[in-house]
């Protein structure tokens, strides 16, 4: 006869063993879209301010959480999903021009470019010594196999945002009901569930009002400046300068310097001096006079961390690393704050 003490343990195991297949089964189902998922999360988090607003002028929360959904897709999704898709086709014109085209590679001949004849002599002895012409034939070779791959996905993508939307809009429906019910399932007592949620939507709006917007604002008057004075593939490189903003020091001057010296390199003097100009004034200044106005008094990480985390986030999740990867890095700075405050001792556990 199992005494009660044995059924109660076995009981006990049973539902863990239970538990845990259910719990990888359900992992399994929604794993092609945790990220879409996390992504929404973190847009709910960011917009609710906007919708807190709304709900108070319409007074249904369904209305003001769809109205909240269509204005991210009027002012941020719709415009990026514009821009990526002209990135993507300045750079298939620019490999089909190039690298993709074989009267161009066989004609190709380094000594008769400018940048080459500035190079120094041990430079360009070690230059010559590479097989320039193989090195691009197997680039074209890769591009034109690759070209017709950067559309394969859209039908993925386009399901992926349609699903954005859809969980966008209950984030926003039922977010008192959602962290609710975190915080009744949390070990940990309800207000230090609620300093949690508070430091996290503090630090993930600091994030993305601190550093983000006012990158890809400084990217996108960059891809304007590089568009009128005739820079190829402008919104490829307005794109880098998005990142290249967050490089300690030297910020944006990564990409417009470079792209200044090619302009006066291919002789193009007028327009060097018209994006240098642009560059300082037009560019440059984006950070002092937009960032107190946006940012205000939020919380913003050190530009190092927010670059590592980006470019980790891209490498680890793809694009939308761009925006995972400073949240992550925004959850592990809170769990350092947590348990530098003692979270972890007695008191602090339900």
């Amino acid at each position: 006869m199992i005494h009660a003490f044995d059924r109660e343990a076995v009981a006990r195991w049973f539902f863990l063993i239970v538990a845990t297949g259910v719990i990888i089964l359900f992992w399994q189902i929604i794993a092609p879209f945790a990220i879409v998922l996390l992504t929404a999360i973190i847009a709910a988090v960011v917009v609710t301010p906007l919708e807190r607003r709304l709900r108070k002028l319409v007074r249904f929360p369904w209305l003001s959480s769809l109205l909240t959904v269509i204005s991210v897709f009027l002012i941020i999704i719709g415009p990026l999903t514009a821009m990526g898709v002209l990135m993507v086709q300045q750079a298939i014109d620019i490999a089909q021009d190039t690298v993709a085209n074989p009267d161009w590679v066989s004609h190709f001949k380094l000594e008769d470019q400018t940048f080459f004849l500035l190079l120094p002599e041990f430079a360009r002895d070690y230059v010559m010594s590479i097989d320039v012409p193989a090195v691009l034939r197997n680039v074209a070779n890769w591009a034109s196999g690759n070209v017709a791959s950067v559309f394969s996905g859209g039908a993925a993508l386009v399901f992926k945002t349609f699903i954005f939307f859809f969980c966008l809009y209950f984030f926003l429906l039922d977010r008192e009901k959602i962290v609710a019910e975190i915080i009744s399932l949390s070990p940990f007592k309800d207000s230090v569930d609620r300093n949690i949620f508070a430091r996290m939507t503090e630090t993930v709006r600091g994030i993305v009002f601190g550093s983000l917007i006012v990158s890809v604002v400084q990217g996108v008057v960059a891809g304007v400046g590089f568009t009128i004075f005739g820079v190829p593939g402008a919104l490829i490189w307005a794109a880098v300068v998005v990142v290249a903003s967050q490089v300690p020091t030297l910020g944006t001057a990564v990409v417009t310097v470079p792209a200044i010296l090619y302009l006066l390199l291919t002789g193009n003097t007028a327009a060097a001096i018209g994006l240098a100009i642009w560059a300082m004034f037009a560019v440059g200044l984006i950070d002092n006079l937009l960032q107190p106005l946006v940012v205000g008094n939020r919380t913003r990480m050190h530009t190092l961390l927010i670059l590592l985390a980006i470019l980790g986030g891209i490498q680890f999740f793809g694009p939308i690393g761009f925006i995972l990867g400073p949240t992550v890095l925004a959850a592990f700075l809170v769990v350092l704050e947590l348990y530098k405050s003692g979270i972890l001792e007695k008191r602090d556990v339900a």
